[in-house]
């Protein structure tokens, strides 16, 4: 049996790998694991550059390997959208039928401020 300290919380902490191409269609960001509260920062500072950088072209974010995303992330789309809106850009982000992004993005109408698709070819 394993002694715990008191105060001390054993805590898995979640692993994302972001990673990001040009594509025709736009900068992709491509995020694989969670993203929330400690992951957040890493993807957002991948998409705030694509979102800086490529001017003029939409930006894609594939989350379609990512397993969850809590409210950090959700906060981190609509940043990026809202920065893109003023340009006339596009947000668009890739998903997986039946997993927890899907689901959350639907329920929270997220697919009425930005482009929801399960391909790139679907955009």
């Amino acid at each position: 049996m394993t002694k715990r300290l008191p105060g001390v919380l054993d805590l898995n902490a979640a692993q994302l790998t972001v990673s990001q191409r040009q594509e025709n269609k736009g900068a992709l960001i491509e995020a694989i694991g969670e993203v929330d509260l400690t992951t957040a920062p890493q993807l957002r500072e991948a998409l705030m550059a694509a979102v800086g950088v490529t001017e003029g072209h939409s930006v894609i974010v594939d989350l379609s390997r990512v397993d969850f995303i809590d409210s950090a992330g959700l906060a981190l789309l609509v940043e990026a959208r809202k920065k893109l809106s003023p340009q006339g850009r596009v947000l668009n982000v890739l998903l997986t039928s039946g997993r927890q992004p899907e689901r959350v993005l639907k329920l929270g109408r997220f697919d009425t401020i930005m482009t929801l698709a399960y391909s790139l070819n679907d955009l």
